[in-house]
Order: C-alpha cells, then sequence, then structure tokens
C-alpha cells in the first residue's frame, strides 16, 4: 500500500506546482504521507524520504517540514505509552504538523485542507490494516 501512497505524493507534488498560483490547494504530497504516518507508524522509513522529497521539491530545503516529521513517531510511541492510544493525541499531532503549513505562508484554507485531506487518508489506510474481528 505505501508504494502507492509515495507515487501519489509524487503526483501531489505535480498538482502543488502546476497550479500554485491559481487556486486554493491542500498540500497534497505532505497530506498523504501524514495520514500514511498516523495511520501506521511503520511507514516512517517511507513517509521520510516522501518528506524530505516533498521539501526540496516545494520549499527547496529538507529542514521545512522534515524534521518535525522525523519527530513524530516518537511523540506516537511516547504518547501512547502515557496515555494510550487515543485518536485526540492523534488530531494534536496532525494539528500541529499542518500549523508548520501555515507558519510558513500557506493560506489558512489550505492548511485546512490539507489536515482534512490527511484525516480522509489516515482512516482509510488505518481501516484497510484493521483486522477482521
Amino acid at each position: 500500500m505505501m508504494p502507492w501512497i509515495l507515487l501519489l505524493s509524487v503526483f501531489g507534488l505535480v498538482l502543488n506546482l502546476a497550479f500554485a498560483e491559481s487556486l486554493i490547494q491542500p498540500d497534497w504530497s505532505l497530506g498523504l504521507l501524514l495520514g500514511a504516518l498516523l495511520a501506521h507508524r511503520g511507514y516512517w522509513p517511507w513517509v521520510f524520504a516522501g518528506t524530505a522529497l516533498h521539501d526540496l521539491v516545494l520549499h527547496w530545503s529538507p529542514f521545512i517540514t522534515l524534521p518535525w516529521v522525523m519527530i513524530t513517531p516518537l511523540v506516537m510511541i511516547w504518547s501512547d505509552a502515557q496515555v494510550g492510544a487515543s485518536l485526540v493525541q492523534r488530531f494534536v499531532i496532525l494539528g500541529f504538523l499542518t500549523l508548520i503549513l501555515w507558519i510558513w505562508d500557506w493560506l489558512p484554507e489550505a492548511a485546512l485542507l490539507t489536515f482534512l485531506l490527511a484525516t480522509v487518508i489516515w482512516h482509510f489506510v488505518a481501516q484497510k490494516h484493521a483486522k477482521p474481528a
């Protein structure tokens, strides 16, 4: 499943570059990658590689969102050990990661769209990994 998300993430980069000035759109690539990471933290090597490519293509630097995304699996492990796994923790992490877009001069609407896209992808990927009862 992850190679498909990575491929769609590259296509999302193309969409972001093609329609950057013409319409408000989410950060397609980052939304897909964050959704996959929140659904299954075992995807971290794929997500790190995709986020590095995302930062290099869109921001010309690998240090915009990549350091925060690299910390995310550790924060998820720590918060799961302290409180237990819950949706609230994941939404707080996702909110913080999309807030970074707003700080780097993305429109608030685009950051909100990225948050919503990541939420949909997160639930889709988590549903694919869920074991039937």
